[in-house]
């Protein structure tokens, strides 16, 4: 499986809508995000990959390649995804330290991050 493709994403979508925690921590989410992994020639990314989801009543209802219009987008180097991805490094701290950018709501994001990290 190729990361960020859209079988990636439909999988991510599946594990994420039966995954009872997760459902728990993001009861009563409705938004949608895009997610920008900033190209790292020296990781041999040589453009940005951009992916996004949207969430209504907390479960994934659509997934996408590409950019669309969203409540929330999030950016970082591809490295910083990889870490957060990995288990390295948690959303939380990356916020926290800017290796990610949000431009949305940051107090509506900030109450999500307990599903987000999950």
């Amino acid at each position: 499986m190729i990361f960020a493709s859209k079988e990636y994403l439909e999988e991510i979508q599946r594990r994420s809508n039966a995954d009872e925690k997760y459902l728990r921590l993001a009861k009563g989410q409705h938004a949608s995000y895009t997610f920008i992994m900033q190209a790292e020639l020296e990781k041999g990314v040589e453009r940005d990959i951009v992916v996004g989801y949207q969430v209504e009543e907390g479960k994934i209802t659509d997934i996408w390649v590409g950019e669309r219009r969203t409540d929330f987008i999030i950016s970082g180097k591809y490295g910083v995804w990889i870490e957060i991805l990995a288990g390295k490094m948690g959303v939380t701290k990356a916020f926290l330290t800017r290796k990610l950018r949000v431009r949305g709501n940051m107090m509506k994001i900030l109450k999500l991050v307990a599903a987000t990290e999950r």
